[in-house]
């Protein structure tokens, strides 16, 4: 006797649409969304697209590929909430590097009311770079955080005591390091002063008042230079915190996105704050200072400052046209 249900229907372009909408409000690095989504049948893939990455910046792809492990969690709660279950493949073609990810739909399903919060803060969801407030983040919510990392296979350590005076360090020598490069500079540049695009990059109204405090530990976007913006007192003890994998392959990178954005997600649920302070990692000598030696073994992909803090304005996103594709 057959008792398997009649095979669902595919998805429809609407759905696909909002699934694709909701993967393309991810943060990626420094805004540049350098991804592309390709639907056909009951199977989403997802590409990286290199000429849409700072090139300088992220060399290796490492912070591309950490963008686009964002977006796959995103697309991922999305296709639950349409109501199927999401498989997802990493690097399904060996011999296509910047072919990142392939979802493919499944039979019927139902989000969970852990991860039903998570999709609903999609659109809320910001990167803050705006002072913070002198309320700690409780230890509750902080284990919070860190089961969010773990089920998505990483890692989110504090950095208390001397980790986080050595994370502190970290940061100031690479926003120096950064400063006394100018090709980097210019590069960086691009994507927060003068963009070449007006939906892609960081605009003035997002990149948050000039610190004014040296030992602040907020990322100063434009590296110094004001482009007309106040300045404000950054919080000096707000919470410092490692997200670490444990490889660092370009699976490893999907899958440090994966967390990140879980976390990102989670804190918004909660009503917290969250700054991401990638320059700790992008200077290649320092990145592996930031980690706590009770974790030499797993790689930092990121440095984050979490607190509470002001709304953030939305920063822009490409055309949906521009970044998907519905073939068949």
């Amino acid at each position: 006797m057959n008792t398997a249900g009649p095979t669902p229907a595919p998805l429809d372009r609407a759905q696909l649409e909002a699934a694709v909408s909701a993967a393309s409000l991810a943060p990626s690095i420094l805004n540049s969304q350098p991804w592309q989504f390709r639907a056909e049948g009951d199977v989403i893939d997802v590409f990286a697209v290199p000429e849409r990455s700072p090139s300088v910046l992220d060399p290796s792809g490492r912070e591309t590929f950490l963008s686009l492990g964002a977006a796959l969690l995103n697309l991922r709660l999305a296709v639950s909430a349409a109501g199927r279950m999401p498989g997802m493949q990493f690097l399904p073609s060996p011999e296509d590097r910047t072919h990142a990810a392939r979802i493919r739909i499944g039979g019927p399903g139902a989000i969970s009311e852990l991860e039903r919060p998570l999709y609903e803060a999609i659109p809320t969801r910001r990167s803050s770079r705006a002072p913070f407030t002198d309320e700690r983040v409780p230890e509750e919510a902080f284990a919070h955080l860190q089961d969010a990392a773990a089920a998505e296979g990483g890692w989110l350590d504090p950095a208390t005591g001397l980790h986080r005076v050595a994370v502190l360090e970290v940061l100031h020598e690479a926003d120096g390091v950064q400063r006394a490069d100018p090709v980097l500079v210019r590069e960086i540049g691009r994507w927060t002063g003068d963009r070449d695009h007006p939906d892609v990059g960081i605009p003035p109204d997002s990149l948050g008042p000039r610190p004014r405090n040296p030992s602040a530990t907020v990322r100063d976007l434009t590296l110094g230079a004001s482009r007309d913006r106040p300045s404000a007192q950054f919080e000096n003890s707000g919470l410092l915190a490692v997200l670490l994998t444990t490889g660092d392959t370009p699976a490893d990178w999907l899958r440090g996105g994966l967390a990140l954005e879980r976390v990102l997600l989670t804190a918004s649920s909660m009503g917290l704050s969250c700054g991401i302070l990638s320059h700790g990692t992008e200077v290649v000598s320092l990145r592996p200072l930031v980690r706590d030696p009770s974790s030499r073994w797993r790689f930092p992909q990121l440095v984050l400052r979490l607190g509470h803090g002001p709304d953030m304005p939305a920063t822009p996103r490409l055309p949906l046209s521009d970044v998907f594709e519905l073939v068949g």
